[in-house]
This record gives structure tokens, C-alpha cells and sequence, in this order.
């Protein structure tokens, strides 16, 4: 076991990566991509990794390193390399990310650093989403904020990228605020607000997809949720709370709303969608196998927007990347490489949901939340190119780390339910009971990973 002192240290670090993760800072200086922030904590977690104590271990190896191997291999024949080299770097820093977010969290501690690491980076966010919303751009350039005019995008690179990483955590927030019953009212309360400031950044990003994304994910939280738990008063009054502050809020801003899917500006944006979808399932059938390589999407598109033009979409808007991560990847890496993300996809899901099952409360919320979470981002990949952000891979896989490490953990109930042996009588002056061993009453041996 490492040295406290060692092991703060650790804990340290693993809270700056996490909490730096989502930051686009840095020195970038290729293709999007360079020396970030977050990658002074993780370089040095790496070197802890070398420790006998540590017993570093590469989790999902086959369909992640496959994934990094195909992609590289493949994109010897791209028609630029160096794209494929950077876009292979990205996916492996958020790999290394996601291993060091389950090898380095061994305790109920632990656990804690990696969440609060997390809400302090989403509270972070939140509240700069929200002070631009109500106040406009800030001028916090030196912390990558960028203007966008009528629209908030955070310290992401685009308002959209925003929006995906908002409706990552809110189900969380929205389980911890009704669902979860803490020990005082106030963290209810503080979790509600936060919840509040952080659905105004949302409607402030004006970002459709992500909004209907994270309709469609809540509703079918709430519908897992009633075969769950029962409605106890708690819950029943805090999401009339909500769902009376979200009906006010939907009438008030009702022409905003309308105006996002009914102008002609948005509804071109929204229509060129499909002669981009066609584009990239011919480039699909062309390059079926290997793909055209990571990040060269563009390199040939010109090949086939002069056949998708039409009176509505000009040559040059056909040229764009197509607004779908998943027709995206398959273009990119190939059937072989797009199955590998895909068992990447069901590995997560398949964690999530033991997770959720677990008795203890907490563990059963946040992971409902988090695999909430999943589901409305990987339906908004549907309509955008995000899930091949730097910003997007790097809270991803942070967040399948989470997840991974809740699916190890111990349910209480499977521990009270352990059989207690009965006393031996051996003299009727005597009576030797065996020890069963009893589990700490704080909750500590509960955080402890199956290995």
C-alpha cells in the first residue's frame, strides 16, 4: 500500500485531471489538438502507474487498444496521416484518462474526489453558461471562452459542444436533487439549484438537438424509475416543483423556443442533414473496410457533393463533415472499427446497469444518472459530429471510469444477507460464538472494488 503522503498526492491529481478535464486550454498547435491542461495530471498519475503498489491494469484492452490499433493501421492508407496520428492521440489520452479514473480510485475517498472533482468542474461551467446567458459574453478568453453572440458555449469550443456536455450530468443532479434522500435538506436544495442554473445554460446554448436529447432521456428515466422505487411525498413534491418551474419557463420563452425550429435559418441547418447523411453512406459503401481514416472525412467529401446539390444546398455547404458521430465513425474507421466503438458502447451500458441495481442509494442514483447521462448524449450524436471532440472524449470515457468503478462495487443487501453460523456449545459455562466478519459502519468497506 503507498504511503499517505503518496497516496494525497495521488488524490490530488486525480482531482486536476478530472476537474481540468473538459478545459480546452493549452498549446495546440496540430489539427485541433497539442499539450492540454489536463495532461500535466495524467502524465504524472502515468508515472505513479509504474508503482508495485498501484497494479496498474488496462481495462477493456480488446476493443479500446483493437480500436487505437485499427485506426492507426488503416490510416497508413489515408489520404493525410498526420490527421489520423492526432485523432488516434485524442481517443488514446481519453483511454489513459479512463484507466486512471479506475486504477487509481480504491476507496470510498477516492470515489469522493473523482465526484466532487466533477461537480466542481460542472458547477464551473454551469455558472459561466448562465452569467453569459444573462449578461453576455465575459471576456474570459484565457480560460478558452469564446463569443457566439445570442448563444452561450461555456469554455467549449462550439455551443453545441456545450449542450452535450450539460445534459451529460444533469439526470445526475436531478437524481440527487429528488431521488436521494441526504442526511440534511440542504444538499437537496443546493443540488436543485444547481440544476436550475445549469438547465438555464442549457436553453441558453439554443442547441435543439440537445434539447430534445435530454426530453427523451428524462422520460425514460422516469419510466425505469416507477418500476423501481416507490413515490414517497419527497419525490412526488420535488418533481411538481420541477415540472411546474419547467412549464413557467416553456411558456414564457415559448417564442424563442418556436424560433429554433421554425426560421428559415434553422430549418436550412436542419434540412441539409440528410443530403449530408447520403454523402457520407456513399463514401460507406466506398470504403467500407478500412475507411477513409480518422479526422479525413473532408479529404472526400468533394468527391461526392456535386452529385448531392440541389436547389436548396449548394456545392459548398456539402463539403462539411456529416452532422452524425456514429455515420461518422463508420466512414472513418471502417465496419471493423465502427463494431469495435460499438462493443466500447455496450460495455459501458452493460456496467451501468449492474450499477444501478446496487442497494446502496447513492450508487444506485448517481449511476441511473450517469447512464441517463449516456443515453441523451449518444442520441445527440445522432445529429452532430460532437462525440469526436476533444472536450467530449475526455469527460466520456471520465465518466465510463465512473461507472466501471460503481459496477465493482459491494451491495449491502448481498452483504447482510451472509449467513451467521449459530453459537457452538461446548460447556454449559462456556459458550464460543464465531466471528462473522462484520463490515465497518461507516460505509468504507462498501466502496471497496471487487478484484
Amino acid at each position: 500500500m503507498p504511503s499517505s503522503g503518496v497516496k494525497n498526492i495521488q488524490r490530488a491529481l486525480l482531482f486536476l485531471l478530472v476537474f481540468l478535464a473538459p478545459l480546452k486550454i493549452g498549446w495546440i498547435f496540430r489539427h485541433h489538438n497539442g499539450i492540454f491542461i489536463a495532461d500535466a495530471p495524467l502524465f504524472f498519475l502515468l508515472l505513479l502507474a509504474f508503482s508495485p503498489s498501484i497494479k496498474f491494469k488496462f481495462h477493456w484492452k480488446l476493443p479500446m487498444l483493437g480500436f487505437i490499433v485499427w485506426c492507426t493501421l488503416t490510416g497508413v492508407f489515408a489520404e493525410r496521416f498526420d490527421i489520423v496520428f492526432s485523432e488516434v492521440t485524442r481517443f488514446a489520452r481519453a483511454y489513459l484518462a479512463f484507466l486512471c479514473v479506475i486504477n487509481f480510485t480504491r476507496a470510498k475517498k477516492d470515489i469522493d474526489i473523482v465526484f466532487y472533482a466533477i461537480l466542481s468542474a460542472f458547477t464551473l461551467e454551469s455558472l459561466i453558461g448562465f452569467l453569459e446567458w444573462r449578461r453576455g459574453f465575459l471576456g474570459l478568453t484565457f480560460l478558452g471562452e469564446d463569443s457566439f453572440y445570442f448563444r452561450v458555449g461555456g469554455f467549449f469550443v462550439h455551443p453545441n459542444i456545450f449542450a452535450d456536455y450539460l445534459i451529460f450530468f444533469l439526470p445526475v443532479l436531478l437524481r440527487l436533487f429528488i431521488f436521494h434522500k441526504h442526511r440534511k435538506i440542504t444538499r437537496n436544495i443546493l443540488y436543485g439549484i444547481l440544476f436550475l442554473i445549469a438547465s438555464g445554460a442549457l436553453f441558453a446554448t439554443l442547441s435543439r438537438g440537445a434539447w430534445l436529447s435530454f426530453a427523451g432521456a428524462i422520460v425514460l428515466m422516469m419510466l425505469f424509475t416507477l418500476f423501481k422505487i416507490k413515490f414517497y411525498p419527497k419525490i412526488v413534491s420535488g418533481f411538481a416543483v420541477m415540472a411546474l418551474l419547467a412549464t413557467v419557463a416553456a411558456i414564457h420563452y415559448t417564442p424563442t423556443i418556436l424560433n429554433q425550429f421554425q426560421a428559415d435559418h434553422r430549418e436550412s441547418a436542419a434540412s441539409v442533414r440528410m443530403p449530408l447523411n447520403k454523402i457520407a453512406l456513399q463514401m460507406i459503401k466506398d470504403h467500407g473496410v478500412f475507411g477513409v481514416g480518422l479526422g479525413n472525412y473532408t479529404e472526400h467529401t468533394h468527391k461526392y457533393a456535386e452529385a448531392a446539390v440541389s436547389d436548396d444546398h449548394h456545392y459548398w455547404e456539402l463539403l462539411q463533415v456529416v452532422h452524425n458521430t456514429f455515420l461518422l465513425n463508420l466512414a472513418e474507421a471502417g465496419v471493423p472499427g465502427f463494431l469495435l466503438y460499438l462493443w466500447m458502447l455496450v460495455l459501458i451500458f452493460k456496467h451501468g446497469k449492474k450499477a444501478t441495481d446496487n442497494s446502496d442509494p447513492f450508487i444506485s442514483n448517481v449511476a441511473l444518472g450517469f447512464l441517463t447521462g449516456f443515453l441523451a448524449m449518444l442520441v445527440a450524436f445522432i445529429a452532430g459530429p460532437d462525440g469526436r471532440n476533444h472536450q467530449i472524449q475526455m469527460v466520456f470515457w471520465i465518466y465510463a471510469g465512473v461507472l466501471f468503478n460503481f459496477s465493482r462495487m459491494k451491495d449491502p443487501r448481498k452483504i447482510s444477507k451472509k449467513k451467521v453460523r449459530r453459537p457452538v456449545i461446548q460447556d454449559p459455562r462456556q459458550v464460543r460464538t464465531v466471528n462473522v466478519n462484520n463490515q465497518s459502519q461507516t460505509g468504507e468497506s462498501l466502496w471497496q472494488p471487487n478484484r
